[in-house]
């Protein structure tokens, strides 16, 4: 499952980022790392962009990205 399989409101922990480059490091420099909680907190007009929330960051991530992170459901 990934980020973008989730609705608003849902929370997860992140299993695995299948990310490489720029990408990858900007999420790691922000926190977006496994076993971290995210939260989704909204998606756009036309669900291609997605806002997630990680502790205190806020960041919006496109649908190509949102679907490179693995999560899993919180109990």
């Amino acid at each position: 499952m990934s980020v973008f399989d989730l609705s608003v409101g849902e929370c997860a922990y992140i299993k695995n980022c299948n990310l490489t480059g720029s990408a990858s490091a900007r999420l790691n420099s922000l926190g977006i790392v496994a076993g971290k909680k995210i939260t989704v907190l909204a998606f756009s007009l036309f669900k291609s962009s997605v806002l997630i929330g990680c502790g205190v960051v806020r960041l919006g991530l496109r649908k190509s990205l949102a679907k490179c992170i693995e999560v899993e459901k919180c109990a």
